[in-house]
């Protein structure tokens, strides 16, 4: 019983490694593709406060509401490295918002946006 309960315990803190790897991996310090949703957790929004700050970029957030664990409202600020910023209001959300938090390319090319109609 006690060898079950050890690989039990061992497989599970191996599964949190690896989802907490992918998760750091898909933010970078010049670039990041993140979605939050009215299903987005306040554990999420924690993880992904400190994925950002591991690679040099502030995310702020508050004026949160959930309901039935169901998020209704965020405000949200990213910072990046550099001084630029970009901020978002979602007053209502619902299950069909999505709201992305964007930066890739350089340049004039440069795409950074938080919102729910960021460019393609």
């Amino acid at each position: 019983m006690k060898n079950v309960l050890a690989s039990f315990s061992l497989a599970l803190f191996t599964l949190a490694m690896s989802i907490t790897t992918l998760a750091q991996s898909e933010i970078q310090s010049d670039s990041f593709d993140v979605h939050i949703t009215s299903s987005t957790t306040r554990m999420e929004l924690a993880q992904l406060q400190k994925d950002f700050s591991e690679v040099g970029i502030g995310f702020r957030y508050d004026l949160i509401d959930w309901t039935d664990e169901t998020l209704q409202s965020i405000r949200l600020a990213i910072i990046l490295p550099d001084g630029s910023m970009r901020r978002h209001i979602s007053e209502s959300l619902d299950a069909d918002a999505d709201i992305w938090l964007r930066l890739e390319g350089s340049g004039a090319e440069r795409i950074f946006c938080a919102g729910d109609n960021c460019e393609d």
